[in-house]
């Protein structure tokens, strides 16, 4: 079976979702900012889009520097890091047990 390759725009969200996730217990969280930034190039929409749902998603004690810093200086970041909190609080699923 062939295989198929990831949508640039795909590729994209998931390397701006690695920078971010392997970055998370960071206390400088401007080196950071700038990678991303540089990864995201033009597409400031999933930039915002990435930033706001991990910031939503991760946001705890350990993690809040780089979180706050996500959700204050991304540009349009605030609805996504309400849609990455709401996602966290549903809790993980899995198939039914018995």
């Amino acid at each position: 079976m062939p295989s198929r390759r990831l949508s640039p725009r795909t590729s994209l969200d998931v390397a701006l979702s690695a920078a971010v996730t392997r970055n998370l217990l960071t206390n400088d969280p401007g080196s950071v900012l700038d990678e991303l930034r540089q990864i995201a190039g033009d597409d400031h929409e999933l930039l915002a889009q990435v930033a706001g749902l991990c910031a939503g998603w991760y946001e705890s004690p350990e993690t809040i520097t780089l979180c706050a810093a996500l959700a204050a200086e991304i540009d349009g970041t605030g609805p996504w890091v309400q849609v990455g909190r709401e996602r966290r609080s549903r809790g993980t699923h899995g198939a039914p047990r018995d």
